[in-house]
């Protein structure tokens, strides 16, 4: 789908990086396939475990953006745009943009540049299947037109590969390229030369870049013939990922947030072992003349986004950012789209630092019982060919044959040879949970990683891998190959940094009987690994993923909290503790204006208010301001707050919010005055601590004569 005001479709630079090399012994009536040996895959690059994506040992989903804006397809950013954009994201997150060939090589690197510099990554896509933003190398004629058929067979080695060749072998190196994108939306020929033409490009770009996931940039199944046609043409050993767009929410008004198309794409990449990104996906909106408003699309987005990456998809991305703000019922959405918070918040598990220390390629061939060397159990056999890492490599297909490596340092990647005849492996790491890795492949493939521990905390570690003697449904074998291992080392002398921690909610005071949530922020010069929870000195609950939540089945009486965060390298930072008391009466309070503090229970004035008298008003007080910004607050423990003031015709309307979180209109306004009038009632919150806060907004409705807001009670629901 394509506009190209709004949508010119980002597709592109998945950094995923497919770490190239896996070798396996030669075995008995096999050739070897030689695909030259990989040096080890920087750190910070995406890669993939089957239909897994990965970032620094740990699994990787990622919902972001399409943002073809950024490389100049339309109006490119300014600097400051530019940084801005990305300073914004959330960390080690994923947008899709343009790499073009019209928009050349300068503007690329700015935005390469820009993502580097913020620790972001970019699906770059390097044509436009569609022919819209002056790629037009083999189109039909005109913008939007599609490109000639004869243009996937033969005519995309004229401009295109050359392109390609430039651009990935500028950025290969970089970690902000997330994955490369081989096309967007493709299509115009059939699904026989368009399988050719993925296969021929893919594998040109592995030449040069093997550390980097390549997607397709498909359209849909739809467009291939359905699912078996979705299924074929990504059935190449180069391509990594498939892509979906859909844009079904506004089609016939059906506001679907799960594709129809959806089921067949996922079901035809898991049939492959690969994973399925939602390329695009949009819906129009705008706050008038647009049967979905930006809060509606942006609540709907939620949805799709939780929908799809339940149902497997490795991350989903909207389309689509533009450096502006936008006023009509679009796709596009600008800075001050609620989008944009959405998208950054969304919960998803952290993304680990890269392990520190000195990496060491380690060789089938070194065998004993000691560190960094392989020990195998069982019946294997030693093999030798091209491709393999050294030349050499053992393998197996015995049941319950075995190799153990020793090491002492932070993370491990097993790689060895793929083939049609390989089965499957067990792998662990010190005697933890085994998972399943598949040696199979369709075509040999060899030094292939295979697998990629979690980072590990520093010190002695033992990895084992165990022939299963089982095999998938298209493998015609069991074997399992050895052939290298890479290990990072602990860093000696490293780092002894202790992250720093606060509990966050609750912050004291009473809490219910019950079910609560703890929340906790962390931080530390490397990263955080996992955040515990600690209740009166006992281990509760970690979790790995900010924001660190946990649900706590509090007991009557007063507690300790405490939090504690691990780094990757072992150490350990504590937080202060918080002391709370849980309760199970609720009770409501009735605050008058004139308790004036910074604590619990208390109105805390800031900027002009003055005190008044009169009849009818709570306690005979109250104060009152028109001063825009002038605010209260109201700190307290409960559940709700209700707010309560005086109305008139000179009075104004208030922006009024809990806990920092999206303020309402609540408007003061009455033709004739009445004191003491219920405003506004928060929903019923979670109990804790909580902040209710009235600001002086400035604005005001169409018959009121003035901007006065009042404070004079607010009812708290309040723990006891």
């Amino acid at each position: 789908m394509h506009t190209l005001s709004i949508r010119h479709r980002l597709t592109g630079l998945l950094v995923l990086s497919f770490l190239a090399a896996c070798n396996a012994p030669l075995e008995e009536g096999e050739e070897g396939l030689s695909t030259g040996t990989s040096a080890l895959a920087p750190a910070n690059f995406l890669y993939r475990q089957g239909k897994q994506l990965y970032l620094n040992g740990a699994p990787y989903q990622m919902v972001g953006l399409n943002a073809f804006p950024l490389t100049g397809c339309g109006a490119a950013p300014n600097d400051s745009q530019l940084d801005a954009f990305f300073a914004g994201l959330r960390p080690n997150g994923l947008t899709r943009a343009w790499a073009f060939k019209p928009q050349g090589l300068a503007n690329l690197e700015r935005v390469v540049a820009a993502a580097e510099k913020y620790n972001q990554k970019l699906i770059l896509t390097l044509a436009d299947g569609r022919s819209y933003c002056g790629e037009w190398d083999g189109y039909n004629g005109s913008d939007g037109s599609g490109k000639q058929s004869s243009w996937y067979s033969s005519g995309y080695k004229t401009n295109y590969v050359p392109w390609v060749k430039q651009v990935v072998t500028r950025f290969a190196n970089s970690p902000s390229v997330g994955m490369w994108e081989l096309i967007n939306e493709p299509g115009d020929t059939d699904n026989t030369t368009l399988k050719a033409f993925f296969n021929d490009v893919s594998t040109t770009i592995k030449q040069i870049d093997p550390n980097h996931l390549i997607s397709s940039g498909s359209w849909a199944p739809w467009a291939y013939g359905g699912q078996s046609g979705f299924q074929s043409i990504h059935d190449v050993p180069n391509v990594d990922v498939g892509s979906l767009h859909e844009y079904d929410y506004d089609y016939n008004n059906g506001n679907t947030i799960v594709s129809p198309h959806f089921a067949p794409a996922i079901n035809a990449m898991n049939a492959l072992n690969k994973p399925l990104i939602i390329g695009e996906t949009g819906i129009n909106g705008a706050d008038s003349g647009c049967r979905t408003n930006r809060t509606q699309r942006r609540d709907a987005m939620r949805q799709k986004f939780q929908q799809y990456l339940a149902g497997g998809a490795a991350g989903v991305f909207v389309w689509t950012w533009q450096a502006t703000n936008v006023t009509g019922c679009e796709l596009n959405f600008g800075p001050n789209d609620p989008m944009l918070p959405m998208i950054r918040d969304y919960p998803l598990a952290s993304v680990p630092p890269p392990p520190t220390g000195d990496s060491v390629q380690l060789n089938d061939s070194v065998v004993g019982t000691g560190q960094e060397q392989f020990e195998y159990t069982g019946t294997w056999e030693a093999g030798t060919g091209t491709g393999k890492f050294q030349s050499d490599d053992h393998f197996s297909n015995t049941t319950g044959s075995s190799f153990v490596v020793r090491f002492s340092g932070t993370q491990a990647k097993l790689y060895g040879s793929a083939a049609s005849h390989h089965g499957i492996a067990s792998v662990s790491v010190d005697n933890g949970t085994a998972v399943d890795v598949d040696f199979y492949s369709a075509t040999r493939q060899e030094q292939k990683l295979l697998w990629t521990s979690s980072v590990l905390s520093a010190g002695s570690h033992t990895l084992k891998v165990t022939v299963s003697g089982r095999k998938n449904a298209s493998s015609s074998g069991y074997v399992i190959t050895a052939d290298r291992v890479d290990l990072t080392r602990a860093t000696q002398g490293g780092d002894t940094t202790a992250p720093s921690v606060i509990i966050t909610q609750p912050t004291g005071g009473t809490v219910a009987v019950g079910s609560v949530t703890v929340q906790a922020s962390a931080s530390d010069n490397v990263g955080v690994a996992k955040v515990e929870l600690w209740v009166d000195g006992a281990k509760l609950a970690e979790d790995d993923s900010s924001p660190y939540s946990f649900t706590w089945s509090a007991t009557a009486g007063q507690h300790a909290l405490v939090a504690k965060a691990v780094d990757a390298a072992g150490n350990v930072g504590t937080s202060a503790t918080v002391t709370v008391t849980a309760s199970e009466q609720a009770v409501v309070v009735q605050l008058n204006d004139s308790v004036v503090g910074t604590g619990q229970e208390q109105f805390e004035y800031t900027g002009t208010w003055e005190a008044g008298t009169g009849t009818g008003k709570f306690q005979s007080d109250d104060h009152f301001s028109n001063t825009t910004g002038s605010s209260y607050v109201v700190r307290f423990s409960g559940t709700q707050a209700k707010l309560y003031g005086s109305v008139a015709s000179h009075h104004g309307i208030a922006s009024v919010s809990v806990d920092n979180g999206t303020a309402v209109d609540v408007d003061f306004y009455s033709a004739t005055r009445q004191e003491q009038k219920l405003l506004w009632t928060s929903s019923v919150l979670s109990a804790g601590s909580h902040t209710l806060k009235v600001t002086v907004s400035g604005r005001k409705n169409a018959s009121s004569s003035g901007y006065v807001i009042t404070a004079d009670r607010v009812d708290l629901t309040v723990l006891r």
